[in-house]
């Protein structure tokens, strides 16, 4: 077997634009890792998330984690994206808006919940 030059082996690898867009299907794993990690949370503090008199305090120490746990793929569709050059910029901005949309409903419902509860 002949050894692969380093300039060999990544002209055989995907085009990082098209790694940067796939890079997008890893928040379908992170939106249920961040439902368990948030749930698990406030299941930890004593309550159930299915209540109406969970404090805002657990609300928010239970869904900080799972944001962040949400856009971890972000990480690799910036880097993806970075590798990419401007190229990558699609598949950055489209995770982003993913994050954001995700991170503004979540932010929208604990503010909803403390003002009615």
């Amino acid at each position: 077997m002949i050894p692969m030059t380093h300039a060999a082996h990544h002209a055989d690898s995907p085009d990082p634009v098209r790694r940067a867009w796939w890079s997008l299907l890893l928040f379908l794993v992170s939106f249920v890792a961040a439902f368990v990690v948030g749930e698990g949370l406030v299941t930890l503090y004593g309550y159930d998330s299915t209540d109406a008199d969970v404090p805002g305090w657990v609300l928010l120490a239970a869904g900080l984690p799972a944001c962040l746990v949400f856009a971890a793929p972000l990480l690799l569709t910036w880097r993806l994206a970075r590798r990419a050059g401007p190229a990558g910029r699609a598949p950055l901005l489209v995770g982003a808006v993913v994050v954001g949309v995700f991170l503004a409903q979540n932010l929208l419902g604990l503010l909803a919940q403390v003002a009615l509860g």
